[in-house]
């Protein structure tokens, strides 16, 4: 049975360094209680969980949509990263099929101009892919820029603080789309595969050649 190493505070993601294994007799299990570390992967505190206490699924959860209040939960952020916001539509975001635990890639549509290559043209690169969606919303009021009511109006993402700076570029300047990845394909330790954005690094200064140099728009 699993118990806490140490007091676990709510709102706080469980770890293997603050849980552990523990014999006890078979009638002493409590009810829904979790028989093996995997099994809380990505799941957090929804209340105060004490040093010894075994770990049920009446107190942790893994959906974020049970965790979202601000008095149950911390955004669940793995160290080393930072949660970034990005503007959404019905056409922009997959019809607003995109929900929290969702994973999605990112794509961006820059023209040649930006990096002062000619003559003009249009190019497309996936510029980010495996991103863990943690929250969604709020829904759009209306009808604008091709939004439809119902239809939220932002994704909070998961990524490396050197990420987010490329990703806050991108934002500025060129035509993001994103796509939703199979649930298969979904890849918890995949937040960034590029070794100049680390988790922990610090950001570049981030401008058209260093955005040119990572993704050729101007090779395409």
């Amino acid at each position: 049975m699993v118990v806490a190493i140490d007091d676990i505070q709510a709102r706080e993601p469980i770890t293997i360094a603050s849980v552990t294994l523990a014999q006890i007799p078979q009638s002493a299990v409590p009810p829904h209680a979790f028989l093996r570390l995997s099994d809380l992967q990505g799941y957090s505190a929804l209340v105060n969980i004490y040093k010894g206490q075994a770990l049920t699924a009446n107190i942790v959860a893994s959906n974020p949509d049970q965790i979202a209040s601000p008095s149950t939960s911390f955004l669940p952020i793995p160290p080393g990263f930072v949660a970034i916001t990005v503007p959404t539509s019905e056409l922009q975001g997959v019809a607003g099929y995109i929900s929290p635990g969702d994973y999605i890639n990112i794509i961006a549509t820059a023209n040649s101009d930006l990096f002062f290559s000619k003559p003009s043209r249009l190019t497309t690169r996936t510029v980010f892919s495996n991103v863990r969606v943690i929250r969604v919303g709020p829904p759009s009021l209306g009808p604008k820029q091709g939004q439809t009511v119902g239809v939220v109006g932002s994704l909070t993402l998961v990524m490396s603080q050197c990420d987010s700076a490329y990703l806050e570029w991108l934002l500025t300047n060129v035509t993001l789309k994103y796509d939703l990845l199979y649930y298969g394909q979904y890849d918890p330790s995949g937040y960034s595969t590029q070794p100049l954005c680390a988790p922990g690094s610090s950001p570049p200064t981030i401008g058209p050649n260093a955005v040119d140099a990572r993704w050729s728009f101007t090779k395409g």
